[in-house]
C-alpha cells in the first residue's frame, strides 16, 4: 500500500473487511469490502471512485459505524482518525467525532432532510449539541452559513419540499461544514444535480475546503468530477481497491484495465464519438463475486491464473495497481 511516511496524516483505514448475513437453514456472510485500505491527508482531497456495487458507499458508512447490525458484520479492519482507533470507541465517544470533527453529506438531500423541520432547526442542531450554543446563536449561524453557500439567509425559515434540488445541496454542504469539521465525506453528492449546478456545487465546495484547511473523501462513480476536484484516487471493483495513487499519474498513466476503461467510456469535451466505449458486462453482486481477479469476467487482458488469483495491490510505477498484465502492457506502449 501507498507509504505513509514523512505524510501528515488524518484518517487512515486498514484492511477493513465489511459485509452483510443472510439466514435461512444456514447463515451466509458475503464481503461487501474486502481488504480495503485507505489513507487522507490533512488539507487533501481523495476520491474513491468505481460503478454502483463496488462497496464505495459501504466504505464510507462504517467510518463513521452507520451500517446497522444486522444484516451488516464487521469481519476485521481498523479505522484511526488523527491517530484514535474509531472502533475501539462507545456510541457516546464516537458522537463527540462524528457530525462535528467528521461530517458526511449524503447521497440525496431530499431523504437526508427533515421534511416537517425547517431548514434553520436543521442546520443548528450540531451547533446546539456539540457547541453548547443557544438556539438563537445557532440560528444565526446558520443563517451566515446559508449566505456563504450562496442562499439567502431567510431559507432557514423554509422546508426542504420548498427548495429546488441544487438548494437542498448546498443546504447539506453548509450543514455539514457548519460545525468547522477536520474532515467531510461526501458519498455521490452531486449524482442528483444538472451539470450546470453540479459544478456550481463542486466550485462551493472546493472554496469551502480551502478555507476551511479540511480534507474530504469524494466517493463518486464520475471521472469527470476526479479530475477536477482529487489529489489521491482510489479505483474501487467489486469489495476491492484495485488501483491507487496520486491523481496526476493515475488520470494520465492508469494501470489497471478496470480504471483503463472507466476513462475509456466518460465523454470527452469537445470530442464527437460515435459510441461510448463502454466496459462490457456489469459489476457482480456480493453473493455472486468470481474466483481470483473478480474484474476477469470483463476484462480482455484475462488470462487463466487471473482466473484463480487475486494480486495484491504492487507498485506500478506512478501508481499501485493489481494488475501485472497491465504494467506489462504500459511499458511496452
Amino acid at each position: 500500500m501507498v507509504g505513509c511516511a514523512g505524510r501528515d496524516i488524518l484518517l487512515e483505514a486498514r484492511d477493513l473487511r465489511l459485509g452483510f448475513t443472510r439466514g435461512g437453514a444456514r447463515e451466509e456472510n458475503a464481503l461487501a469490502a474486502d481488504g480495503v485500505d485507505l489513507t487522507l491527508e490533512r488539507g487533501k482531497t481523495l476520491c474513491l471512485v468505481g460503478e454502483s456495487g463496488c462497496g464505495k458507499s459501504v466504505v464510507a458508512l462504517h467510518l463513521l459505524r452507520l451500517l446497522p447490525s444486522p444484516p451488516a458484520k464487521i469481519f476485521g479492519g481498523t479505522v484511526r482518525f488523527k491517530g484514535i482507533d474509531l472502533g475501539a470507541l462507545s456510541l457516546t465517544e464516537l458522537n463527540r467525532i462524528r457530525g462535528d470533527r467528521i461530517c458526511m453529506i449524503f447521497q440525496d438531500p431530499m431523504t437526508s432532510l427533515n421534511p416537517v423541520m425547517r431548514i434553520g432547526e436543521q442546520m443548528s442542531e450540531g451547533l446546539r449539541l456539540h457547541r453548547g450554543l443557544s438556539a438563537r446563536e445557532a440560528l444565526r449561524e446558520a443563517e451566515a452559513m446559508l449566505e456563504r453557500v450562496g442562499m439567502p439567509a431567510s431559507g432557514v425559515r423554509d422546508f426542504p419540499h420548498q427548495m429546488s434540488g441544487g438548494m437542498r445541496q448546498r443546504v447539506m454542504i453548509g450543514t455539514a461544514m457548519l460545525p468547522g469539521p477536520d474532515m467531510l465525506i461526501a458519498d455521490e453528492a452531486t449524482t442528483a444535480l444538472d451539470a450546470a449546478t453540479s459544478r456550481q456545487i463542486l466550485s462551493l465546495m472546493r472554496a469551502l475546503l480551502e478555507n476551511s484547511g479540511a480534507s474530504m473523501l469524494f466517493i463518486t462513480h464520475d471521472l469527470g468530477i476526479v479530475s477536477r476536484i482529487a489529489d489521491d484516487i482510489a479505483v474501487m471493483y467489486a469489495g476491492r481497491i484495485v488501483e491507487y495513487g496520486p491523481a496526476g499519474a493515475l488520470l494520465t498513466a492508469p494501470v489497471h484495465p478496470y480504471t483503463v476503461g472507466l476513462l475509456r467510456s466518460r465523454p470527452a469535451g469537445g470530442e464527437r464519438r460515435a459510441r461510448l466505449a463502454a466496459i462490457p458486462g456489469s459489476v457482480p453482486g456480493i453473493w455472486d463475486r468470481p474466483s481470483g481477479c473478480a474484474f476477469h469476467p470483463r476484462c480482455s487482458l484475462a488470462t487463466e491464473q487471473c482466473r484463480h488469483d487475486n494480486p495484491p495491490l504492487r507498485d506500478a510505477g506512478g501508481t499501485f495497481s493489481r494488475c501485472a498484465a497491465g504494467a506489462q502492457l504500459r511499458e511496452k506502449s
